[in-house]
């Protein structure tokens, strides 16, 4: 019996779903990454946890053109609909965004390394190094993984340009790179989706929130590169959350509310005294922390 040809025009609802869903998950990331370098930046804390994540989010950015490109070009329909232009359009995206994801799962991860060592006390060597060494791993498995995808096909072109004969990795080759590149992706998920618990279970913080932290960063990790970049900025967001339980209380207090006046909210010198004297410290958010916690104050 023969196989059924398929339709004509067939539907691609489900490479609009893709879609769809890359672009909802970019939008939340960068709004996330904005209100993190908003706080950072008012406390004067940015670092290279910072600045990995905006490389991770500008690569996201170009994964998600990719996926809107995809599935203009048939992302999502039967191959035998698409034209040799749209197919071969969809294998460069393709490509385009593997080298992408590679890449910038590889900034996320170093993120959030850099971020879990800001809470690790020198004292703790041996932890501090092994994450140093999963960093340089993860940065020369991707050097690796970058110029093995590169090189798949001589000239490039050859992968995508249909009508352009080239020298192309084997069948052979191509499963031990994408088995190589898949191994490691397993290792450094699960090692960087750990790393939160061990780090977090020692700060000062309710038990709850320790769970939910570590979840969050752990699951964003191993799921997808935008969740990654969602789920390694939310934890330094909170101090605005928690400005708002102070906002309120002044709101309460001050008929005019907390922007009524020019004038300062500490007025009276010996309350700011004694507040010294207790040990409680004003950050650059409004906040209130004591120095024994300062270690959590990202949290």
């Amino acid at each position: 019996m023969a196989a059924s040809s398929p339709p004509a025009q067939d539907s691609n609802l489900r490479g609009m779903a893709v879609s769809s869903i890359s672009l909802v998950t970019f939008a939340v990331g960068a709004n996330l990454v904005f209100l993190r370098m908003y706080v950072r930046m008012k406390r004067h804390a940015t670092g290279w946890d910072d600045y990995t994540i905006c490389i991770a989010l500008a690569l996201s950015l170009l994964g998600t053109v990719a996926d809107v490109y995809q599935v203009a070009n048939g992302a999502g329909r039967h191959i035998n609909t698409l034209s040799p232009t749209q197919l071969s359009e969809f294998i460069k995206w393709t490509f385009v965004e593997g080298v992408e994801f590679v890449i910038g799962t590889c900034f996320v991860k170093i993120s959030v390394c850099i971020f879990i060592l800001r809470f690790i006390n020198k004292t703790r060597r041996i932890m501090r190094y092994f994450i140093y060494i999963l960093m340089g791993f993860l940065i020369v498995s991707t050097l690796g993984l970058v110029i093995a995808l590169l090189a798949q096909c001589r000239p490039l072109k050859a992968l995508y340009v249909l009508d352009i004969k080239g020298k192309c990795y084997s069948k052979n080759v191509s499963i031990a790179v994408a088995y190589v590149q898949a191994a490691i992706n397993v290792f450094t998920d699960f090692t960087c989706a750990g790393l939160p618990f061990f780090v977090i279970r020692k700060l000062q913080m309710k038990r709850s929130l320790k769970i939910g932290l570590s979840i969050i960063m752990g699951l964003g990790i191993l799921l997808e590169m935008n969740l990654g970049i969602i789920a390694a900025s939310i934890a330094t967001i909170r101090p605005l959350f928690v400005n708002l339980g102070p906002m309120v209380r002044v709101s309460s207090d001050n008929n005019g509310g907390p922007y009524s006046s020019s004038r300062p909210l500490v007025k009276n010198s010996k309350a700011s005294k004694a507040g010294r004297n207790l040990g409680i410290v004003l950050n650059p958010m409004g906040t209130t922390k004591t120095m024994d916690t300062e270690i959590s104050q990202d949290f």
